[in-house]
């Protein structure tokens, strides 16, 4: 993979988590997640965002138990997924581009490695 491609995405799963990091600290001291006004919770988008998030931490752990061989880091993961969203989900995808030597294919992050 073109090395200059290969820097842009390391530095946008990086920016993504730091960013998503700050976020939810900054959102935390100014917001109680535990008192939820009851208007929200039967808002409409609140349901939907719920059931998008869910649906794609299913997409992204089935690809990842795919290209992990390792079921217990697999499970990690999944939590890690289902816990910490994006978080963790741009980490472990920045992981797999910092597992990268150069001249290797985009392939080895994607597929399952043998």
């Amino acid at each position: 993979m073109e090395q200059n491609r290969l820097t842009m995405l390391k530095v946008l799963f990086g920016g993504m988590s730091f960013f998503m990091i700050y976020l939810v600290i900054k959102t935390s001291i100014e917001s109680d997640m535990f008192n939820l006004n009851p208007v929200v919770l039967n808002e409409p988008w609140f349901k939907t965002t719920l059931f998008d998030f869910y649906f794609n931490i299913t997409i992204i752990s089935a690809w990842m138990v795919y290209k992990e061989a390792n079921w217990v880091r697999s499970v990690f993961w999944i939590l890690a997924f289902i816990l910490l969203g994006s978080i963790a989900t741009a980490f472990y995808v920045l992981r797999q581009l910092l597992k990268l030597k150069p001249g290797d294919s985009f392939e080895k992050v994607i597929l399952r490695r043998t």
